[in-house]
């Protein structure tokens, strides 16, 4: 018998290009992306930049260079930036960021990493004020990839914003999921655009894209952000390629990350109706799913052993604390597929 088809929810980082978008990187025209010739990158960049009301774009491998070059960029050795301490940028992101750009990290301890405009502003007081040490830029994560999916309140971020502008300090949006954020919350992308200084998206998550990031800013600060990636490694060449796939996905799989929210709001309840499961992000805000396996006493290889004949993958790392995430490839078919496993493990799991 062959192997059922795998149900991955481990990240909406797995999505694969849809037929329509391998046809437009197939199509796409393409120059020499370093020297500025690939016309495909450049209209991503500026379609980039118009959608948040930005003047320039910078098409990045991936947002880890894109924070990376947003930092640098703002910042000088031995400033410090202000971030959530579950955010990308504090913890998987952080050595990179301390030892690239030379900034030490304060971080601000939130519940789903949304925190308050009084809180920055007590960061910022905290820090002693010395020429070689100072806070020189607030970064917010949002959606919230630790936090579950939460969307970052637009009216907090306005406050954010006040108390940055107060200090002279400009805010960075993190928004790795900010489609996400924006089909759930109902905010325009430029509505995010006008209270940042700097925003980061990325085209291979929700938008599935195989590919990239766009870092989006002012044109001064993008002449520079450039300057770094550069140094970094940034500097691609016939790239138009894979900008058409993040072209074709600003296009087509925007609108549709609402299909993503209800699948894993489906998922959810499913889970919950199972003894033992305790679902911790909810209400679940996007698509990301977390849940305790609360009679975990078979421990993590028996579960391993036993969801792999039925082909679903789930982000286990946390053990008994699973992350699972929707995205494209997942429709109601495989929801319903991953809950039968689901149901079947955890009650063999029960019983052992």
């Amino acid at each position: 018998m062959p192997a059922p088809a795998k149900i991955d929810l481990r990240s909406d980082t797995v999505t694969l290009p849809t037929p329509g978008m391998r046809k437009a990187m197939a199509r796409a025209k393409v120059g020499d992306s370093r020297r500025g010739e690939d016309p495909t990158v450049r209209a991503l960049e500026e379609r980039s930049a118009a959608l948040f009301g930005k003047e320039a774009g910078l098409f990045v491998p991936s947002g880890t260079m894109g924070n990376l070059c947003a930092v640098s960029t703002w910042s000088r050795p031995g400033d410090v930036i202000v971030a959530s301490s579950a955010s990308h940028i504090a913890g998987r992101e952080g050595p990179a960021v301390s030892h690239m750009a030379s900034v030490a990290i304060l971080g601000i301890d939130a519940p789903g990493g949304i925190f308050s405009a009084e809180e920055v502003a007590q960061a910022i007081a905290a820090t002693p004020v010395r020429m070689e040490s100072k806070v020189r830029m607030v970064t917010v994560e949002n959606t919230h990839n630790a936090g579950g999916g939460t969307v970052f309140p637009l009216a907090e971020l306005k406050r954010i914003r006040s108390v940055c502008a107060k200090s002279s300090l400009p805010l960075h949006i993190d928004g790795s999921r900010i489609f996400n954020a924006s089909v759930a919350s109902g905010a325009s992308p430029a509505s995010y655009g006008k209270v940042a200084g700097s925003l980061m998206f990325c085209l291979s998550k929700g938008l599935g894209a195989p590919v990239g990031s766009v870092l989006v800013g002012a044109r001064d600060f993008i002449a520079e952000a450039r300057k770094v990636g550069l140094r970094v490694g940034g500097g691609m060449r016939q790239a138009g390629i894979v900008a058409a796939g993040g072209l074709y996905a600003l296009s087509h799989h925007v609108e549709r990350l609402a299909e993503d929210h209800e699948n894993a709001r489906a998922l959810a309840r499913g889970l919950e109706e199972i003894p033992g499961v305790e679902i911790i992000n909810a209400p679940v805000p996007t698509n990301i799913v977390l849940f305790r396996w609360q009679a975990a006493s078979a421990g993590l290889p028996f579960f391993r052993e036993a969801i792999a004949p039925s082909g679903v993958l789930v982000d286990d790392r946390m053990f008994p604390l699973f992350r699972a995430v929707t995205h494209l490839g997942i429709g109601k078919t495989e929801i319903a597929r991953a809950l039968r496993a689901f149901r079947e493990v955890f009650g063999r799991g029960k019983r052992s």
